[in-house]
């Protein structure tokens, strides 16, 4: 053991021969069956297709379903083992590209690991990723089957509650430093489905800090703030601010964050919830003349 920890930490400090990011048509070629994947979302997609067992590594967080809390950790969003990835000799490693640290996906491909990508910037790309995962562990029926119902269940979202009277928001998504989204923000996908305004929408960055200030300036008619069971935080306690339409009005909500924030087929269950609240939101502001909820 202590020889294969030693060869491993060599392959790590020298100079690699490097490997081309993989392409799904080459990965669905290989049959890979032994898989590191290093992002929550992706295990849980690979999950609902019946491809659990071929999951040798994860990280942190990676606790849906209760199966998935079994699998070996490898590291976190803030670093990957590589160590223990390296001596895993997987056939693939699957990849957050804004989840999983940019240096350790480069120096993955360059210890020869065949690397295969993903990111999601809007709710369609779940659909794609399943029958892309569905290929990967050959189950594409599966995955075509259970794409179509989520692109089904999204219209049908969309259709209710897109064209609605807008709600200005302010989406609180950490409160020290007082964090939110814009519209480069996954969760901003959420806000539109649910015809929601932002009030930070425009900020130049996809997760900008902002101040109270702003926020009392803004006046949002109905705040949001994500929670979850599995990590509690500290939340704003915007009762302090009377002055506030959405304090006034108690018009505050906490959505599960475990639902909102990971891309999987639990998206749109917690972007459903989402939109029922805001529209109780929408109906109390359109029966009070007095209080403009838009």
């Amino acid at each position: 053991m202590a020889i294969a920890i030693l060869l491993v930490a060599g392959l790590l400090t020298a100079e690699p021969l490097a490997a081309e990011p993989v392409t799904p048509a080459a990965a669905e070629t290989a049959a890979p069956k032994r898989l590191v994947v290093l992002a929550p979302n992706l295990v849980e997609l690979i999950f609902s297709l019946g491809g659990g067992a071929q999951i040798i590594a994860t990280t942190d967080h990676a606790d849906y379903p209760a199966a998935a809390r079994s699998i070996p950790r490898v590291g976190n969003y803030a670093a990957i083992q590589l160590e223990k990835v390296v001596a895993l000799q997987p056939d693939l490693v699957l990849v957050w590209d804004t989840g999983t640290p940019a240096a350790d996906i480069k120096k993955m491909q360059q210890l020869g690991l065949k690397v295969l990508h993903f990111q999601t910037s809007k709710l369609e790309d779940i659909a794609n990723q399943l029958q892309q995962l569905g290929d990967l562990v050959q189950q594409p029926a599966k995955a075509q089957q259970l794409s179509a119902a989520f692109l089904q269940q999204l219209n049908v979202l969309k259709s209710q509650y897109q064209t609605q009277a807008p709600v200005r928001v302010f989406y609180e998504l950490w409160d020290n430093p007082l964090s939110t989204i814009s519209r480069d923000a996954w969760p901003q996908q959420h806000l539109n489905v649910c015809g929601a305004t932002n009030i930070f929408e425009k900020a130049s960055a996809a997760y900008p800090q902002v101040g109270l200030e702003q926020v009392i300036a803004a006046n949002p008619a109905l705040i949001i703030q994500p929670i979850s069971e599995n990590e509690p935080r500290t939340l704003v306690s915007w009762q302090r601010w009377p002055e506030l339409q959405a304090t006034k009005y108690k018009q505050i909500i906490q959505p599960d964050s475990d639902l909102l924030h990971r891309a999987t087929l639990r998206t749109l269950d917690g972007v459903a919830t989402l939109c029922r609240e805001i529209a109780k939101s929408r109906q109390f502001y359109a029966q009070v003349p007095a209080a403009s909820g838009r």
